[in-house]
Order: structure tokens, then sequence, then C-alpha cells
């Protein structure tokens, strides 16, 4: 039985060794066909990123092993002080200031397979719902896929392009405006 949960707390998130390999056995697959050195890249940020307090993941777990995951915090561009965020700024230019005072959605994986069709959708809309339906932005490929195509649906528009996805291809910056008007 397949078990979606969001939380805002780190003792209920999958550790760092099952982000890694959950997002290595879905990247590798076409149409992405990463190497695991992209997951090992995912697993470092997403270690990095849950040292915040201010962390929203959503999670499905059947039978206890992950199979969807996603996760993201605010960004407010004053926080971010370093060279990836530095190079999505000039990149976006006039489109940076969109993503000020949103979400941002750092990963959304789902184990490949036929038995967890909608799964990614399902964990994603949970996560949008926890963040109460607050605009956020995500960095992907843009390689048609199947996440790219969910993100479309979903209501996420491409504002530009930020520093290169793991394709080597400058990433598209996808944002989703607030569905509602939502007080943080």
């Amino acid at each position: 039985m397949t078990v979606v949960s969001v939380s805002n707390s780190v003792e209920n998130f999958p550790d760092r060794e099952e982000v890694r390999s959950l997002y290595q056995t879905a990247a590798e697959q076409p149409p992405l066909c990463e190497p695991p050195s992209s997951a090992e890249l995912f697993a470092t940020v997403y270690e990095a990123s849950i040292k915040s307090e201010r962390v929203i993941a959503g999670v499905a777990r059947d039978n206890g092993r992950l199979v969807a995951f996603c996760y993201g915090h605010p960004w407010r561009w004053e926080e971010q002080q370093y060279p990836w965020a530095d190079e999505l700024r000039e990149t976006l230019a006039s489109e940076a200031s969109e993503l000020d005072d949103s979400y941002s959605l750092n990963l959304l994986a789902r184990t490949p397979g036929e038995q967890y069709r909608g799964l990614g959708r399902r964990v994603l809309g949970e996560w949008l719902r926890a963040i109460d339906d607050t605009a956020c932005w995500l960095q992907t490929s843009d390689v048609d896929s199947p996440a790219l195509q969910l993100y479309v649906a979903l209501g996420f528009t491409a504002i530009g392009h930020g520093p290169s996805a793991p394709n080597g291809a400058p990433g598209l910056v996808l944002l989703r405006p607030a569905t509602r008007s939502a007080s943080r």
C-alpha cells in the first residue's frame, strides 16, 4: 500500500541515501539518461537543505520503500548568497524578481514503473497544498519528459533559463503563480 504524506519535520524526511537512490533510478531512464553523479549532486544539495527548519517535503512510501519524493523551501533573494543563485539571478535578469517570496521546488522524483502512474502528480499536489498554493518555481531540463509535462499541466510556465541542468544545457526555469491569496 502506498502512503503519501507531507511534513516540515526532518524526522519524517527520507535519508540522504534513499533520495540519492530514488533520483538515480528515476533519472537514469530515458528521456533524461543522467549519470549517477547527478543523483549524488541532488543528494548532497538535499542533505544541506534539510538543515533548514523551513523545508517542506512530500513523501510516498510503498511498504516502507521510498517511491516518490519532492521537497522545497521558501525563496528570498537576500538569503541566497552562493554562486549558483548568483548565476540564476544573472541569467533570469528582469524575471528574477518573480522568484522572490515564493517557494523553490528543489526536487521531484518517482520510481519508474506502471504501478506508480500518477504518483508524482499526487505527491507534488500534496506539496503544493502544504505551501498553501503560494507561488513556486523550479529549474529542470528542457527535455520533453513526463516531469516537464506534469509541471506544465499544473500551471508552471517557462520564465527563462538558469544555470546548466545535468544534461549540460541551460536549465529551464518554470514558475507557477500563486493560485489564491496565500498568507504566510
